[in-house]
């Protein structure tokens, strides 16, 4: 018989509800739940499962203390945070999140294109000064081309409800294999050959080594004068100076930008008060119910962790890095 000190631990570093608990508790039953990383060597030792990670634990585990780790459910889709190189070379399985933002993600960038193409922000400021003008720029969705960067779960939505408004969709993936939702596919290499198509060019690519200042200079200079650009991938994909230099010499007419390099952006950034860009604070991935989506990728993970010890959905690639 193993006694409750000598099971394997399950460290929960997130919120869930309390029947999203049990469902945990039953599935992995040979398992003890526990809510707080523990002081105690021989518990950490023990550890086998963690949902959620913090820097705490990229410690712990460059220092030697979780011996027993097999398995991390990440809580997001991104996960390089974590230590990835290290990770993979003592074989822990690692699945994250992917998915469970793809409604809300594409909600903030259908709103911020229609922000754009509606003259909202102008409107606005028309009403604070008690102004009443009809002469403003408006544009509509129907006939205009959006490419997007990244055409995973999030890309397909975000086609799927383009194309509700009349949009012609083209998604770019590392090989331009064909992807159902969008009316075209293109390989990362031929990308900016149909960036001159784009009247609206969409970043959801994942942080990787290859994808680091991917959108510079000549990929700026590429798109057709008036783009509007949106940035909903990662922060680190854009030169944010060749940004700038697109935005002043009016190659872009728009930028809404939801991610940076430097989390918090620092103050005395230059994005923070340009008049052709749109700011929100990394909250595209918001969730309402984020303790639901996120089950639904936590429960599936579990039993099929307690039936055959491997999860069986969103295993991250280690040499993709996602």
């Amino acid at each position: 018989m193993i006694g409750l000190s000598d099971k394997p631990l399950l460290l929960l570093m997130t919120d869930l509800k309390d029947h999203h608990i049990k469902e945990l508790e039953d599935s992995l039953a040979g398992f003890e739940l526990i809510r707080t990383i523990p002081e105690d060597k021989r518990q950490l030792s023990r550890i086998e499962i963690v949902v959620g990670w913090t820097k705490e634990l990229t410690e712990l585990w460059q220092q030697g203390d979780l011996i027993s780790l097999k398995w991390i459910q990440a809580i997001s889709a991104g996960v390089n945070s974590l230590p990835l190189d290290s990770l993979r070379e003592h074989g822990v399985m690692l699945t994250n999140a992917s998915g469970i933002h793809k409604d809300t993600i594409s909600e903030h960038v259908i709103g911020l294109i229609l922000y754009h193409a509606r003259s909202f922000n102008q409107i606005k400021l028309n009403q604070q000064n008690n102004h009443w003008d009809q002469a403003i720029s408006v544009q509509q969705l129907e006939g205009k081309t959006a490419i997007i960067f990244g055409i995973g779960n999030i890309g397909r939505r975000l086609a799927t409800l383009l194309k509700a408004f009349g949009v012609h969709t083209i998604g770019v993936n590392t090989r331009g294999n064909k992807v159902a939702e969008v009316d075209q596919t293109v390989s990362q290499e031929e990308s900016n050959r149909y960036l001159e198509q784009a009247d609206y060019v969409i970043n959801i690519l994942p942080q990787t080594d290859e994808t680091k200042g991917f959108f510079n200079s000549d990929r700026f200079k590429a798109m057709k004068k008036g783009t509007a650009f949106f940035n909903v991938g990662r922060g680190n994909a854009v030169d944010t100076e060749a940004l700038l230099t697109a935005l002043d010499s009016n190659q872009l007419a728009f930028a809404a930008l939801d991610v940076f390099e430097t989390e918090p952006l620092e103050a005395d950034s230059p994005l923070w008060q340009h008049d052709r860009i749109f700011i929100t604070p990394h909250v595209s991935g918001m969730v309402e119910h984020f303790r639901d989506a996120l089950f639904s990728v936590v429960g599936p993970n579990a039993q099929a962790y307690g039936e055959n010890g491997k999860p069986s959905l969103n295993m991250v690639d280690y040499e993709k890095r996602y």
